[in-house]
């Protein structure tokens, strides 16, 4: 069953962990002043030692004393004072309606499914062990609502902008480097270890980042190389290994296993 912002209405004792995290960051806020102000005290004291002035020595000394005893207290409060229910919030809807509606305010349309968030290309899933989400494959430790959206967003925009002509040419020199000219075709997971032999490219292409360039291309009218071969994309059926797709979310939900590619 499939659900929006729109058509899922929100419990009254819903959590929102946007309101939540906002009123921690304030008491911290809070401490840090008083921390700090506890610091340029002590750096006062430090400088009345060095010149001798005695009067600021013992000013500085009381004041100090003051300022560390009061510390303890309201850090102690301030830690106190989070008790959000963390594995409530990611065990039911609450984080995928919060996270749901910062992203309708970035105009990016997400999709609810079984207790996950679906937002072309990437699915989005709780992480009750770790207190976090998963992104596509990857483990997202900042949970904060505002920050996923825009992380989606950023995904979102990324397959969009992809160069799928420049892509193109580059799978088809990859496959006739592993396969011959002749018939030239290959596994994606082939071209992406090829592709990682390149210095710094498996750190700024992570593997679900190669899938959303797949996924564009796929979507574009990008089919024919310069040299005037032509692109057939294969998904994954079968018994082929999990570790050999590469798999994304379409716009409307659906998953798309990316397995092989050959070119004619």
């Amino acid at each position: 069953m499939q659900r929006t912002i729109s058509n899922q209405v929100m419990e009254d004792a819903s959590l929102e962990l946007e309101p939540a995290l906002r009123e921690q960051e304030e008491r911290v806020d809070s401490l840090l002043k008083a921390a700090n102000k506890y610091v340029g005290t002590l750096k006062t004291w430090k400088k009345a030692c060095q010149v001798g002035h005695i009067s600021n020595l013992q000013k500085s000394a009381t004041q100090a004393g003051e300022l560390v005893n009061a510390l303890p207290a309201s850090t102690l409060e301030t830690q106190e004072a989070w008790d959000f229910e963390i594995n409530a919030y990611l065990a039911g809807d609450d984080w995928w309606q919060e996270v749901q509606a910062a992203a309708e305010k970035l105009n990016l349309k997400t999709i609810e499914e079984n207790g996950e968030l679906i937002s072309s290309p990437v699915m989005v899933q709780a992480q009750l062990r770790t207190n976090s989400l998963k992104i596509g494959k990857i483990g997202w430790a900042t949970i904060r609502p505002q920050l996923i959206a825009n992380e989606l967003k950023r995904l979102r925009d990324a397959t969009a902008a992809a160069n799928s002509q420049q892509f193109l040419e580059s799978l088809h020199e990859a496959c006739v480097h592993l396969s011959g000219e002749r018939d030239p075709h290959a596994t994606f997971s082939a071209i992406y270890e090829l592709f990682c032999f390149a210095p710094g490219y498996k750190k700024e292409n992570p593997s679900a980042a190669f899938g959303q360039q797949i996924y564009a291309l796929h979507r574009s009218e990008s089919r024919t190389t310069r040299k005037g071969k032509r692109l057939t994309i294969e998904l994954a059926t079968g018994n082929v290994k999990e570790k050999d797709v590469f798999s994304v979310i379409s716009e409307d939900g659906r998953p798309i296993r990316y397995y092989s590619l050959f070119f004619k």
